[in-house]
């Protein structure tokens, strides 16, 4: 790792981490990403909801905010701009098998305009013939014969590492939910944590608002595998949560994460997969509460026309105006652009009938 210049004592980078885990992203260009050129998103919100046709980009913009996020906290805890966790982690939620692992990286391409938080990252795939003489000389610190490498600049460093190095194993994320069933492993892991925060009591009041037979979950050991025993009322009868449906399921992985997270950024791919279009309502009005009473800024994609009405009845319920959209659009050219619209903009397309997807 090579500093650019002086960073910061680390009771400033302490400071400013901390500041950070409370602020919310209000406004940022992603300069490359996917199919993503110098595209500006500007007055963002608390909760952001994210639309456009298929294949227009909706899971690409949540998986740049989610690296832009993880990778700005990491570097505030002093780990560097270059942890490739967030990158592995989203090439698992997109299925990549591990063999085809190093070609996934190589196809890496991350360029941030931090705006709002004022951090520019630029992360790349180089390989040895592609390095620039400052980075020339940082290689032969490895003191081995490297052909390719990820190379990033932010800030106060720019950082190098072989491809050969990156680690792909116990990849772990529980602030971004992507649009696949949760697996019971994750399951677990999950309430494992609201366990930790002794809040299964109030777990279970939202999670009644899907299913009031639920009386109870518990994790259980069964054949060498722990499983989340959900105990039921009518008729009574106990079952794991992978013999319940797929919306049950979902929204345990919601809740989990959104209330053991505390502040924060989460991010949720599809939000309304699995669920029945008659609870999408108590659905939000229950993350509306949650992410106001914990203080997280929540960015959903949704393709959904209930979900984004549900959404739109809750918040007006509830009285929470905290809320944009983002719908993603292609040009003439091909090239993607953001139509952001904030919470009066948004309730009045939506009443007014009008496709807001």
């Amino acid at each position: 790792m090579t500093r650019l210049k002086p960073s910061f004592p680390s009771f400033a980078r302490t400071l400013i981490k901390q500041k950070l885990e409370m602020a919310m992203i209000k406004d940022i260009e992603i300069v490359k990403y996917k199919g993503f050129k110098n595209l500006k998103l500007e007055n963002l919100s608390q909760v952001n909801i994210i639309s456009g046709e298929n294949n227009v980009g909706k899971t690409a913009l949540l998986e740049a905010l989610f690296c832009y996020d993880e990778i700005i906290l990491d570097y505030y805890f002093d780990s560097g701009i270059l942890s490739m966790d967030t990158f592995l982690f989203i090439a698992k939620s997109r299925d990549v098998q591990k063999n085809r692992i190093k070609k996934y990286l190589k196809d890496i391409e991350l360029s941030i305009n931090g705006g709002s938080f004022g951090f520019d990252l630029d992360i790349k795939y180089k390989s040895i013939y592609d390095l620039n003489k400052e980075e020339k000389e940082e290689i032969k610190k490895f003191n081995q014969d490297y052909r390719d490498f990820i190379v990033g600049y932010g800030i106060d460093r720019f950082e190098i590492i072989p491809i050969d190095n990156i680690l792909t194993d116990n990849i772990k994320f529980y602030n971004y939910i992507d649009s696949s069933k949760p697996t019971n492993k994750r399951l677990v892991e999950l309430y494992s944590n609201i366990q930790s925060k002794g809040i299964q009591h109030k777990f279970l009041t939202y999670l009644k608002l899907l299913d009031n037979d639920i009386v109870w979950i518990e994790p259980q050991l069964l054949d060498d595998e722990m499983l989340l025993r959900i105990n039921l009322n009518n008729p009574e009868r106990s079952l794991i949560s992978s013999e319940l449906g797929e919306g049950t399921n979902r929204y345990i992985e919601i809740l989990c994460t959104l209330l053991s997270k505390s502040r924060g950024v989460v991010f949720i791919d599809e939000i309304e997969n699995g669920i029945h279009y008659t609870k999408l309502y108590d659905i939000w009005k229950a993350i509306l509460e949650i992410v106001q009473k914990e203080n997280i800024q929540l960015f959903v994609t949704t393709h959904n026309l209930e979900s984004i009405e549900a959404l739109n009845e809750a918040s007006e319920a509830m009285n929470f105006d905290k809320i944009s959209s983002v719908k993603l659009q292609k040009d003439k050219n091909n090239t993607i652009y953001s139509v952001v619209r904030n919470y009066n903009s948004f309730t009045a397309t939506v009443d007014s009938g009008m496709d807001i997807r």
